[in-house]
């Protein structure tokens, strides 16, 4: 036994010293420095501003270009304060934003169309900028959300289409 310990001793010894023997490396007259190659990555293909879409697939898919951060306005379906893939990017967004910057004050107002009762869009319009604000707060706005609802009272567009409604229908942000 003593004598397997010696001899694994032994070659564990010159295995040692050869390994920290210096090594001589050929001179070279002309070296030119190597860079290793790092994968390039193409954005593209990266999720892009904090969301899991690409640049491409926010204008593509959403009409989104550029970042989310620069829309303000988020638009709702007819007598519904359900919020869509848009507008909860959009709304995330900000979300993310106000998280980073702390303190800062928002004011979400709500929208409706001319449809309706003033009453009954004065409620809708609250609905709308609460969904907005609940969305905010659970994606990490640590700001002070404020909501007020306008209803019918201020709308962008004052003919009497669909169009027009559609562009009514609205949360704005404001800080």
């Amino acid at each position: 036994m003593n004598r397997k310990l010696g001899l694994a001793m032994t070659v564990l010894v010159a295995l040692t010293l050869s390994a920290c023997a210096k090594k001589e490396t050929p001179v070279v007259e002309e070296q030119v420095p190597t860079q290793e190659a790092t994968p390039a990555v193409d954005p593209s293909t990266q999720p892009a501003y904090g969301t899991r879409y690409t640049v491409s697939e926010l204008a593509d898919r959403f009409g989104i270009n550029g970042d989310p951060l620069q829309y303000k306005v988020l638009y709702f379906e007819y007598n519904s304060s359900a919020i869509d893939e848009r507008s909860t990017i959009i709304a995330t967004r900000h979300a993310q934003h106000l998280g980073s910057n702390g303190g800062a004050r928002v004011n979400l107002e709500g929208h409706a169309d001319e449809r309706g009762t003033r009453d009954y869009n004065l409620a809708l319009g609250e609905r709308r900028a609460q969904t907005v604000a609940q969305l905010m707060s659970s994606a990490g706005a640590n700001s002070t959300i404020q909501t007020i609802s306008y209803g019918e009272e201020r709308p962008v567009d004052t003919a009497h289409n669909e169009a027009a409604w559609q562009s009514n229908r609205r949360v704005e942000i404001k800080y």
